[in-house]
Order: structure tokens, then C-alpha cells, then sequence
């Protein structure tokens, strides 16, 4: 995690926990982390896995050329990719860390961005993931943005993010990796994951 927006909100959210799992979703003050708001997004943990937009900032949209709000989040990966960012998210949840993905876009037209996203779980109502607040941003972005909208995302590595410098575990994305249920809602016993390495 290099870019300004995912290392900002990190240390937010990680600010808040107070020795918690994670914040609660009312903890968020939008406020305080003002200078990434354009970047910031929130995701509702739904039982169907395709993971809401509930709020995105206005560059996010302009990534995509278009408003993102009630469009499913895991619909911007396919195949692999897709169970890759399943994967991730579960080893996260399970082991109460956030999640950094380092990601290529692909345009309409065909051309590629390289950019970061930042996913933390919050708890809402008692349950941990059941909203999530994360970022996506970019360095240098080429002037094509804002016109030719995302259509896809490819990863390149999936991070997990530990809260105080515990040090991170980073997943390939793997094409042998196996479909598995996802429901973020429910209680996330999914992987047990020991002494910060994924088992």
C-alpha cells in the first residue's frame, strides 16, 4: 500500500478500532478524512457476495464514467480474479485486518490504468463486514480518465493489511484458486489464518 488515499484512511480506520475488531460504521466522520473523500467509497456486506456500493467519491466515478452507487463491487473482477478478491476478503475478515489490491484497469477502448485499492471492514449493526470503507486511486493518472470508464479489473496482488504494523501477508492471484460461499454478512469464521500467514 503506497498511495496517499489507502495509507490515509489505513490509519483512520486503525485509529478508531480502540483494541476493537474494527470501527463501528457510525465511528466514520467524512470530515476527517476530507482530503480522500473523492477517492473513498462504502460497501455493503450483503449476502450475495456482490458487495454494493452504498457510496462512492467523485473520482471513483470518474474512473468508471459513471455513478456507482447500487452497482455490485466484485462485478469489476471476472473468473479468477474475481475468487482471488473472494479469497482475500475472507482471509481479511477472518483475521479482522484490512485488505490492499494492487489492480490494472482496462478501459472501454482498451487501455490500461494501474491502480491501488484499500478495503476495511466496519462493523454495522453487530456484524463485522457488514460494511466495508475502502479507496481506489491511482498516480499519474493519463487524461483518458473521466472519459473512457473502467470496465474491468485485473489483479495483480492481494495484501493484508494488519492493524498496528503486525506486518503483511501477500496473496498471488492464483488460477487454481477454488469457489467457496461468500456471505459477508454472516459471521466471518472462514479461514483460520496463524501467526500472519495464510494457511
Amino acid at each position: 500500500m503506497t498511495h496517499a488515499a489507502g495509507t490515509t484512511l489505513f490509519a483512520y480506520w486503525d485509529s478508531l478500532r480502540g483494541g476493537r475488531p474494527a470501527p463501528e460504521r457510525s465511528d466514520i466522520d467524512p470530515r476527517a478524512i476530507g482530503s480522500i473523500l473523492g477517492d473513498t467509497f462504502v460497501l455493503e456486506g450483503d449476502l450475495t457476495g456482490t458487495l454494493p456500493y452504498r457510496l462512492a467519491g467523485s473520482r471513483i466515478c470518474s474512473l468508471f464514467a459513471r455513478e456507482m452507487k447500487g452497482e455490485g463491487f466484485t462485478e469489476h473482477f471476472t473468473g479468477t480474479g474475481r475468487e482471488a478478491f473472494l479469497r482475500g476478503l475472507s482471509d481479511a475478515l477472518a483475521a479482522q485486518a484490512g485488505l490492499s489490491l494492487a489492480v490494472t484497469g482496462t478501459s472501454s477502448a482498451g487501455r490500461n490504468v494501474d491502480l491501488e485499492m484499500t478495503l476495511l471492514p466496519l462493523v454495522h449493526r453487530g456484524r463485522l463486514g457488514a460494511r466495508m470503507i475502502g479507496t481506489i486511486a491511482g498516480t499519474d493518472l493519463p487524461w483518458w480518465v473521466g472519459r473512457d470508464g473502467l470496465t474491468r479489473l485485473e489483479i495483480g496482488a492481494v495484501s493484508l493489511l494488519w492493524p498496528t504494523a503486525r506486518g503483511a501477508t501477500t496473496l498471488a492471484a492464483d488460477a487454481t484458486i477454488q469457489p467457496r460461499s461468500h456471505a459477508f454478512a454472516a459471521k466471518p469464521a472462514l479461514r483460520l489464518i496463524q501467526g500472519g500467514v495464510a494457511s
